[in-house]
């Protein structure tokens, strides 16, 4: 394992939540009377597809902007991102009055690019590679002055998504189990410190589809593991890797990984709607997916993050007539 020393503290997660700024949802949590039903324990989703831009990437993308070196914020900063990330960045680039740039590859959907225009990003679109993507953003810094941040190893990042971790435990201070969906481990990374410093003795669950492992299989192995490839229906979980310093965190603070079925998410965002009346992305439904598939057997009060909702309604419309059948 890595330095410990390193790790982004409690504190610097506790500072995000104190200036993260009014266009901010404090998500509330929501009790699932039908999913303790199933479980057979208290049970509450976590909505972040309520919050602005329909993700919790907003919370993050404020916290690094905010904290922008003084030199870079008449030039602004860039940052990769498909979608979630995409959008927030923008979104918050327009609160604070900084540029922002977002590095996207060709294939990237028109309505995803359309949208981070939309809220005043330059979209700056590269080949149809994973690594590509990276060397496009970093290019960016010393030929124009734009701050290039790679959001897999940014500290900001992890505070930044901390503060969900932050309101959970403020929420339900003798929370048993989270459970949080995974891609570069990010997300996770800041939950787990904010719910584990806060309530040592509950457990933090992180979730990845069939078709993106990359966390699992570091998980499993202790150390950073790059998959060959990715294949889900989950957009917005698509890493590759996981970052060097979530993953340190990952090793610190999480108790499990699990791995659900794609065909068992594609039902949990259909239950979501039907049940709970909340429209939830793939990648945000995992979670819900690892409780109905009987993945995760929670022993107590379990809080699980619906990670966002940014879903196309004909996709959310062919989920639900499939699931008639």
């Amino acid at each position: 394992m890595s330095d410990q020393t390193q790790l982004v503290p409690l504190s610097a997660i506790e500072s995000a939540a104190r200036n993260l700024p009014a266009q901010i949802v404090r998500t509330p949590l929501v009790f699932s009377d039908e999913m303790r039903e199933v479980l057979g324990v208290p049970m509450w989703f976590k909505p972040e597809n309520l919050q602005v831009t329909g993700s919790y990437k907003a919370r993050a993308a404020y916290t690094m902007l905010n904290n922008l070196p003084e030199q870079y914020r008449e030039k602004g900063a860039a940052i990769s991102s498909s979608g979630n990330f995409a959008s927030a960045w923008a979104y918050m680039g327009r609160v604070l009055g900084i540029p922002t740039a977002v590095v996207m590859q060709e294939k990237t959907s028109a309505l995803k690019v359309e949208k981070t225009r939309r809220f005043g990003a330059e979209v700056i679109l590269c080949a149809n590679d994973f690594d590509t993507r990276w060397r496009t953003l970093f290019n960016l810094e010393p030929e124009r002055g734009i701050r290039a941040i790679n959001t897999f190893e940014y500290p900001d990042v992890i505070s930044g998504h901390g503060t969900i971790g932050l309101e959970m435990a403020q929420d339900v201070p003798d929370v048993d189990t989270v459970l949080v969906p995974v891609s570069s481990g990010g997300l996770i990374a800041g939950v787990a410190t904010a719910v584990k410093e806060l309530c040592p003795r509950a457990k933090v669950v992180g979730v990845q589809p069939e078709g993106s492992q990359a966390v699992v299989q570091s998980f499993r192995r202790g150390e950073v593991v790059r998959v060959d490839t990715v294949d889900t229906i989950c957009d917005a979980l698509v890493a590759y890797h996981p970052g060097h310093l979530p993953f340190q965190h990952i090793q610190k603070y999480v108790d499990e990984m699990v791995i659900v079925p794609e065909a068992a998410v594609k039902r949990a965002i259909c239950w979501l709607v039907e049940r709970g009346k909340l429209v939830v992305e793939a990648g945000g439904a995992v979670g819900a997916a690892a409780l109905l598939e009987g993945l995760v057997r929670p022993t107590g009060k379990t809080i699980c993050l619906l990670s966002g909702g940014n879903i196309l309604p004909t996709t959310l419309a062919g989920y639900l007539l499939e699931n008639e059948r």
